[in-house]
């Protein structure tokens, strides 16, 4: 019996090291993939599609929400721009968060503690719109946009 239990054991061996054996001789073959396709058209450089861009976002105009102490204010506050006209607002918020609100334009914009957002309109009619952060309306934090 003794000589039986030590036989299975020792085929049990030679078919696990043999079985190893096989699949470490196996070579697995990697296969490349193929080129990217070649690109037509007009191609542009770095400097020309940034030139393009700012195209299409039109005039850039930063507005910093500021909080420091009890001082709630948009930087500028007071904006003029022509009817007509595309502008890119960059509005960054200093340490809280704030909004960039025009309830007749239906623009709720928002920045968090520290962000910044850009984001383009293009002003189609002439008029004052009233520009205010909803949580610190109260405390001051109004504007105005005059469209010509």
């Amino acid at each position: 019996m003794r000589n039986i239990f030590f036989g299975l054991i020792i085929l049990i061996l030679i078919i696990g090291c043999s079985s190893s054996d096989n699949q470490s001789n196996k070579t697995n073959e990697i296969i490349s993939p193929p080129p990217p396709a070649k690109v037509t058209g007009d191609l542009k450089t770095e400097k020309e599609l940034s030139a393009q861009e700012t195209k299409d976002k039109g005039k850039l105009v930063e507005i910093q929400m500021l909080d420091a102490g009890e001082t709630y204010t948009y930087e500028p506050s007071n904006l003029t721009f022509k009817a007509g006209e595309k502008i890119t607002f960059k509005i960054t918020s200093e340490t809280e968060f704030h909004t960039f609100t025009i309830d007749e334009l239906d623009i709720y914009e928002t920045a968090d503690a520290g962000e910044s957002y850009e984001f383009t309109i293009t002003f189609e009619t002439a008029g004052t719109y009233r520009l205010y952060c909803v949580p610190h309306e109260t405390l001051g934090m109004i504007g105005e946009i005059t469209i010509q």
